[in-house]
């Protein structure tokens, strides 16, 4: 298992079951907006499709409109989500 650094943002019509399908998912924080939720922390996964996969999943579960924009950073390269399809990784520079 790997940790990965995940920033997101969802978007859910049922706050109160989603809020706590994330505090229980990751280690971070999770704030609310206004049509959802912006998250930041860390989460374990063997890869960051399969990290992504699991976290969408949970949270369709809940409430099947809900969307996930997510970003999974591993070892300097950044993985992008939007649901379930890739929007490509990029490496960071490392300083």
């Amino acid at each position: 298992m790997e940790n990965f650094e995940l920033v997101a943002d969802i978007t859910s019509a049922q706050p109160v079951p989603i809020r706590a399908a994330l505090t229980n998912f990751i280690d971070g924080t999770v704030t609310a907006t206004s049509n959802g939720f912006h998250v930041e922390g860390q989460v374990s996964g063997d890869d960051p499709q399969d990290a992504n996969r699991q976290l969408f999943t949970t949270l369709r579960r809940i409430e099947p409109r809900t969307t996930l924009r997510a970003q999974w950073t591993h070892e300097g390269t950044v993985h992008r989500f939007v649901d379930l399809t890739a929007q490509g990784s990029f490496l960071v520079a490392q300083i």
